[in-house]
């Protein structure tokens, strides 16, 4: 075999040196790139979950693209950082040559001073892959996002669907629902309190049995209630007006008449200014009727709007009526209205107590003698007031039992005592003149 040309060994040479050069830069960037990617995948991993978890999650297409361009915006990031460590291919020739132990013969024939040695089959730089260093993060970091695309998660709405919710707003709401159903009233209202019930729904569901939220319910139902029961107060006034003058109008006197179109009217204001409002069709023939006129009118209309009135009135009454049992219900639970005794742990709640079933102690509850009253006795007297009762004993009375004498008035045999013992028995006679001589 004829030996290869300077210029054809220097090729050889020059190729191998790049590719090691190519080989050694991409490792620094790997390596520089393989902690940002991992972190980058965790955060995307964790963003494309919570928005999967709360249904914020837009297409796959936009998902897809706005990572790859904030992968690639790491990854450019990485390969600007990297460049430093970067090698030449001249800096690799010096590698195969100081491996080889060529003694910078490489070195020597780039600067042209001796001729390019012969290339071996095998160059060897000393530098080889370490594949489960270099690809297991990047393909982890891979999987991680891939994963959080299709792993099974829960969703927030259906935790809030499944999460119990307090009666008191179910009741709320499958009564608003009954009138929209119905017809009954204006959407209006109906609208104004969903929006309240929407606002108490966007709370933590940990927080809907706090005291402020069952507060709040309990506003809402209470004023609900109350502009029901103002509606078909109204209407059912505004009905007996309309029937009142509608059969006895001609046999009432001027006054009388006058003061049941006064009433109808004012019913009707009143349905027209209170907060819930009967439909907007039974209001506008109620505000079309002329009470005046009420015998021009065809009777068989009146028959009928006063048949919608009495309908819309006993939908609000059995509507009422249902929101009363409930409450009653409950405060039987709470407040004794059921006599029976419980067998088993009750509803606890606010007002109510903890719920629980009696002979939770066992047979020890049969002892503990709850109505028998003790005396308490305590030994500390320091903090005692005047009056305290501190102690009772047994006492008897001191009786003198000797034998009694009769005596002279103003007469005893018992010897002087005290100063009359010494004024009369112990003072000589000298003594008695001088005293009395000091005090004259």
């Amino acid at each position: 075999m004829e030996p290869l040309s300077q210029s054809h060994q220097e090729k050889i040479w020059t190729y191998h040196a790049r590719s090691i050069s190519k080989k050694l830069n991409l490792a620094w960037w790997v390596e520089l790139l393989n902690l940002p990617l991992a972190i980058t995948a965790l955060a995307a991993a964790a963003s494309i979950l919570g928005s999967r978890y709360f249904d914020h999650l837009p297409s796959y297409f936009l998902s897809i693209s706005a990572l790859l361009l904030l992968i690639s915006v790491v990854t450019y990031s990485c390969w600007l950082a990297s460049r430093k460590k970067f090698e030449t291919p001249i800096e690799s020739l010096v590698r195969i040559e100081d491996k080889m132990k060529l003694r910078n013969a490489l070195s020597a024939a780039k600067a042209g001073v001796t001729p390019w040695p012969e290339a071996p089959a095998e160059i060897d730089a000393g530098v080889s892959w370490h594949w489960p260093r270099t690809l297991l993060p990047s393909m982890c970091s891979i999987l991680v996002i891939i994963a959080a695309f299709f792993i099974p998660i829960g969703s927030y709405a259906e935790e809030i669907r499944n999460f119990p919710s307090p009666d008191a707003r179910n009741s709320l709401e499958q009564a608003l629902e009954e009138l929209k159903d119905e017809e009954i009233v204006q959407e209006e209202y109906i609208e104004e309190v969903e929006e309240k019930i929407d606002e108490l729904k966007k709370q933590d569901p940990t927080e809907w049995f706090s005291h402020s939220s069952l507060e709040a319910v309990d506003n809402l139902t209470k004023n609900h209630t109350a502009a029901s029961k103002e509606l078909q107060r109204n209407m059912q006034h505004a009905e007996r007006t309309l029937q009142n003058l509608q059969k006895h109008g001609d046999k009432l006197n001027q006054q009388a008449k006058e003061n049941l179109l006064d009433d109808f009217g004012k019913a009707v204001e009143n349905m027209d200014a209170g907060a819930m409002k009967p439909n907007q069709e039974l209001l506008d023939q109620l505000k079309k009727i002329d009470p005046k006129q009420l015998s021009q009118l065809n009777e068989e209309q009146l028959n009928q709007l006063r048949k919608n009135m009495r309908k819309m009135v006993e939908k609000l009454k059995q509507q009422q009526q249902n929101g009363d049992d409930g409450e009653s219900d409950d405060n039987k639970e709470g407040e004794g209205g059921d006599k029976r005794e419980p067998t088993k742990p009750g509803r606890g709640g606010i007002g109510r107590g903890p719920g629980h079933a009696p002979g939770m102690l066992g047979d020890e509850a049969e002892q503990l003698e709850l109505n028998k009253e003790e005396r308490l006795r305590s030994n500390d007297l320091s903090n005692t007031l005047p009056g305290d009762l501190l102690e009772t004993t047994d006492g008897e009375h001191d009786i003198d039992q000797s034998n009694s004498k009769i005596r002279s008035g103003g007469d005893t045999d018992n010897k002087g005592a005290g100063g009359e013992r010494v004024w009369k028995n112990s003072l000589l006679p000298e003594e008695k003149k001088a005293i009395k001589k000091f005090f004259k």
